[in-house]
């Protein structure tokens, strides 16, 4: 054990739930050791200023963050495969109207300068070329 070395003593005391147990030596030393070391990681944890999730929130923080499970990430590239096939049945221009909206996110009013129509038309056809989508991927 780095530092002092303790004095020896007859008899080893801890206490524990207001009683006292004789232990041994070894077990004594390691008793007091486990709890500095525990004192230590929070005095550096004060020194440097973490706190915990629940001291985040209880002060009004937004700790809100979702850790994806590698069974998530696998179940949303398959969802990914499916709609890329379901893409491929849809005409090039309705195609190309899902990719301007989702994927590059385009305005309606953006997407509609681009085809050269007005917004109406295309809540429409995204309509129409959405519902196509769902019955595409409900048949695979």
């Amino acid at each position: 054990m780095p530092g002092k070395k303790p004095k020896e003593r007859q008899r080893y005391m801890l206490r524990i739930n207001d009683t006292f147990v004789e232990v041994t030596r070894a077990v004594y030393l390691a008793w007091y050791q486990a709890g500095r070391k525990e004192r230590y990681q929070v005095e550096k944890m004060q020194r440097h200023g973490v706190c915990s999730m629940e001291e985040l929130q209880e002060k009004g923080y937004d700790c809100s963050f979702s850790v994806v499970s590698p069974e998530e990430i696998v179940i949303r590239l398959s969802e990914i495969q499916e709609l890329e096939k379901a893409l491929g049945y849809l005409t090039k221009e309705d195609a190309e109207l899902i990719t301007l909206l989702f994927f590059e996110e385009f305005t309606v009013k953006e997407t509609a300068q681009y085809f050269g129509c007005c917004a109406k038309t295309i809540r429409n056809r995204r309509k129409k070329v959405l519902e196509k989508l769902k019955e595409q991927l409900e048949n695979t």
